[in-house]
């Protein structure tokens, strides 16, 4: 959530979500890791960013998803045996409540 409560630059800047993250087994001491991270958590920040890119003129209506299947780091949205396909789901009904249905 402090991701989406960032202050946003005077430029154009096409924002960019992602599942989860962890690159301790590559970055060790200066690793980032997103705790708790979730298809629930994942879906608020996908609706939130998705609102503000409908709602900006400033910003080109794309948005970025990081990454199908980076399983080095933890970050896909590839079904997988913990979630299945929740991270999926998530994004599908993020778009759908911005679409409206």
């Amino acid at each position: 959530s402090s991701m989406s409560r960032r202050i946003q630059p005077e430029y154009p800047r096409i924002p960019c979500i992602t599942p989860s993250w962890d690159n301790s087994p590559r970055c060790r001491q200066r690793a980032t890791v997103f705790i708790e991270s979730s298809p629930a958590l994942f879906q608020q920040w996908a609706a939130n960013t998705l609102a503000k890119l409908k709602n900006s003129r400033n910003i080109p209506p794309i948005l970025f998803i990081n990454a199908w299947n980076e399983w080095a780091e933890g970050n896909h949205l590839e079904p997988d045996q913990r979630y299945g396909r929740s991270y999926l789901e998530a994004l599908r009904e993020a778009l759908r409540s911005v679409d409206g249905g």
